[in-house]
């Protein structure tokens, strides 16, 4: 009785904008309890189900009747739950929400015979549920964007078995903070796969990330994360041409020197965007690390070293390797890092390789040196002062660094130093100024040239026509004057 008034009140409203509505403690949510609603455009709706037993078929369908314009968000919470066969079906869910579940349908795997055909989520989420893994019997056309799994220690192990039917359509996939410790060889299949991100972080239990685990390239990658793992693993030829797309590379928190050394970095050589931020060298003896396998990367634009246990002379040893190959704004934060005139002869030749392209991001409390004001000094001058970071640098009664005497007293090696007494344009001042000078010179025998010919022409007030070789231009001339007279 309960069930038919809330169908009989609900078909008589109109629901505003931004509605949230809640069922609790439901034995059934009916096939027929949110027909021929009357929803306004523009809308976001959200419905949650809290200690909902059972979801009859076609209770989420297109009788639901929602406009293009509105946003439909689904909340499901429950200890245990029944999912009927097309629960959710012909319909668009911007949302579908699933958490602290531990049975669907009795047992701890998701059966996606629940889902029917042409329905459309753009982000489906399992969180602190006692997911293992997904049930295939029955393919449908569904089509979910993003799929997120967190919060959920049951999940221990990834194949592509387990993987639901539409890993396919999904653009995003996130496992997070899950039990997950193994990853099959071949769970990915990339030619069915449109991925553009792949998110594997903070599994506390993920110690080993084993090759081909992907079989194929993913084209169609944007971001790879691999961040607050505990991977003490990788085979030295890890093969990561499976995601040579990626144009961005998170490994927050991983032993940096394990994965530098599978030479991750110069198989993915499209990134854009690094995060290397609370990174660790596990190992001693890795001073070179930095100079043997950071490549090349040409369309490089950030690079975040925050917060990691990198050496001074590593750090100095990345920004020397962008600045030989940047030609574009490099972005490289080193929030927690120390840069010390000990080393200004080294951070010189930093600039003067490109000068201005690095944009050194520092605590708010780094100190000001000579170093500071070598990278700083272009800002200050032009009054961008939001950018800055230390604040040391608004002190405008603070003396600032002499680099020329800096460089002298430092006993920089000749070629360090700037070629004349601007450092921070150096060669490029001086080529500047001599191709303006041979542009100069040409132009102005370009106009003496044409100035004689003009006197010349008026002073013979004479025409000559070179359509054929003439073997004595003397005799021409006479002769037309003649013809003339």
């Amino acid at each position: 009785m309960l069930i038919i008034l809330l169908v009989l009140f609900f078909r008589s409203i109109v629901i505003d904008s931004h509605c949230h509505h809640s069922f609790r403690n439901f034995q059934i949510i009916q096939s027929n309890l949110f027909h021929n609603l009357t929803f306004q455009q523009n809308q976001s709706i959200t419905i949650q189900l809290i200690n909902v037993s059972i979801i009859d078929s076609g209770t989420f369908s297109k009788a639901f009747n929602l406009p293009q314009s509105s946003n439909l968000s689904i909340e499901i919470g429950s200890s245990s739950i029944i999912l009927k066969s097309n629960a959710f079906n012909h319909i668009k869910i911007d949302r579908l929400r699933f958490s602290n579940i531990n049975n669907f349908n009795g047992r701890p795997v998701f059966d996606t015979n629940c889902f029917g055909n042409n329905l459309e989520i753009n982000k489906l989420i399992f969180e602190q549920c006692g997911l293992t893994g997904f049930s295939n019997s029955v393919a449908k056309a569904a089509n979910v964007n993003h799929l997120t799994i967190i919060n959920s220690p049951a999940l221990t192990q990834l194949t592509n078995k387990n993987l639901p039917s539409f890993l396919s359509t999904i653009k995003s996939l996130e496992i997070s903070n899950t039990g997950l410790q193994i990853i099959n060889t071949g769970t990915f299949q990339a030619w069915s796969l449109v991925l553009e991100e792949l998110s594997i972080t903070n599994n506390s239990n993920l110690e080993i990330f084993p090759s081909h685990i992907t079989e194929g390239v993913l084209m169609k990658l944007n971001k790879l994360d691999l961040s607050y793992n505990s991977i003490k693993f990788l085979h030295r030829n890890y093969d990561w041409h499976a995601y040579s797309y990626a144009k961005e590379l998170l490994l927050k928190n991983q032993p940096l020197d394990l994965f530098l050394k599978t030479n991750i970095l110069s198989q993915l050589p499209l990134l854009e965007i690094i995060d290397f931020s609370q990174g660790f060298i596990s190992e001693d003896e890795n001073e070179n690390l930095i100079r043997n396998y950071f490549p090349t990367l040409t369309n490089l634009n950030s690079i975040d070293i925050s917060y990691t246990n990198l050496t001074e002379n590593m750090i100095i040893d990345l920004l020397t390797k962008i600045s030989q190959t940047t030609n574009r704004f490099v972005d490289i934060h080193l929030h927690g890092h120390l840069l010390s005139d000990h080393h200004f002869c080294s951070y010189f030749i930093v600039f003067k390789n490109a000068p201005n392209l690095l944009n050194l991001q520092l605590d708010e409390s780094h100190e000001c040196n000579c170093v500071i004001d070598l990278f700083f000094r272009e800002k200050l001058t032009s009054k961008t002062t939001n950018d800055l970071q230390p604040l040391c640098l608004l002190n405008s009664s603070r003396t600032q660094c002499d680099i020329l005497a800096k460089l002298s007293v430092s006993k920089c090696p000749q070629n360090s130093r700037p070629s004349n007494t601007d450092d921070r344009t150096g060669n490029y001042a001086f080529g500047g100024l001599v191709a303006g000078l041979t542009i100069l010179v040409l132009v102005l025998l370009s106009l003496g040239v044409t100035t004689v010919y003009r006197i010349r022409r008026r002073r013979r007030n004479t025409d000559l026509t070179m359509e054929e070789p003439i073997e004595n231009p003397l005799d021409a001339i006479i002769e037309e004057r003649l013809q003339n007279s």
